[in-house]
């Protein structure tokens, strides 16, 4: 008698991945980072510097990155479509430089549903993103022989330019040691959108104008 087996992948974690290489606002980005004055040193960052410096930082809600505060809505909307959970709303946000050698220590990102990682210049050195598996504290017993979806602990991700990630804000996650001269990240957090009411500074921009819009322009 031949036994036919059904494999079922339980309790799958989404992370996702955009590429916005070549994107309007790539230029201002980087001219931005080159030119923040108030950066400086972050417990989990290691031969780099960072915006991240009271916690309610929102790099990302400048006026001069409207566009590509659109574009990373739009994604994480199709990441909440994607794994089924409530739209979320960009809220804090932040850059960080890592220099040669430079590496982050493995965090997750509390009060926070999905975050995510956009590098908006990097080069083949650059090192990668790495995501732990939650289950592996409590595969006690199990001898793994050949590496699988099932039984993998850690998953890279290399970044390129313009690259997005989206993961699940209580994922754990770190940076080797860089291997690149300067490896530049802007990282995000989001909120539930219903939640948005008990977040004054925090808008909607595609529904809402900008803080620093002209009242009698509308701009």
């Amino acid at each position: 008698m031949r036994y036919e087996p059904r494999h079922y992948p339980a309790f799958p974690t989404l992370i996702s991945s955009f590429d916005l290489s070549g994107h309007e606002d790539e230029k201002t980005v980087m001219e931005m980072i080159y030119t923040w004055e108030r950066t400086g040193d972050h417990a989990l960052v290691h031969e780099g510097q960072s915006s991240y410096i009271t916690g309610d930082e929102m790099f990302l809600n400048d006026k001069r990155l409207l566009n590509l505060w659109k574009t990373i809505q739009e994604c994480c909307d199709i990441y909440c479509q994607e794994a089924g959970i409530d739209y979320t709303l960009l809220s804090t946000s932040w850059f960080n430089t890592l220099y040669k050698g430079g590496s982050v220590n493995a965090h997750r990102h509390e009060r926070s549903v999905i975050s995510g990682a956009y590098y908006p210049k990097c080069d083949d050195e650059s090192a990668p993103l790495i995501f732990e598996s939650p289950l592996q504290p409590y595969q006690m017993n199990v001898n793994n022989i050949n590496q699988c979806t099932y039984n993998q602990y850690f998953l890279d991700f290399n970044p390129a330019p313009g690259l997005l990630v989206l993961f699940p804000s209580w994922l754990r996650h770190s940076v080797p040691p860089n291997r690149a001269d300067k490896r530049y990240t802007i990282s995000f957090n989001t909120i539930r959108r219903d939640d948005r009411e008990h977040y004054q500074t925090l808008r909607d921009y595609r529904v809402d104008k900008h803080e620093s819009s002209d009242p009698e322009s509308g701009v």
